[in-house]
């Protein structure tokens, strides 16, 4: 997403990644990556479980999971991720913001 960051700003998204850890670890890898988007740290997993990201122990931790939130509040896109690499590609997401701004 840091590679086509300025075409999901150019459509008023707002990407905000909740990371597995602690504030100062998602801090300094924010800026060491120079991540233009948002990092919430989420060490004890509460925001994960309330969203109800999955965690697999044989797979390395926690599984991908994205959400699209629409202005009104609703989700307009939800996948939970089966494996590390099952994310969505960025044109994908881009598909489904422009679909949102149709509606």
């Amino acid at each position: 997403m840091k590679r086509d960051f300025k075409e999901f700003a150019s459509r008023n998204a707002a990407i905000v990644v909740v990371a597995p850890h602690a504030a100062e670890k998602v801090a300094e890898y924010w800026k060491k990556e120079e991540l233009p988007m948002i990092g919430i740290p989420d060490e004890g997993g509460k925001l994960a479980n309330l969203y109800g990201q999955k965690w697999k122990l044989l797979k390395f931790g926690r599984m991908p999971a994205l959400f699209v939130i629409d202005r009104k509040g609703a989700l307009a896109f939800t996948q939970y991720g089966t494996s590390m690499s099952d994310i969505p590609s960025n044109s994908a997401m881009l598909k489904v913001l422009d679909g949102l701004r149709g509606s």
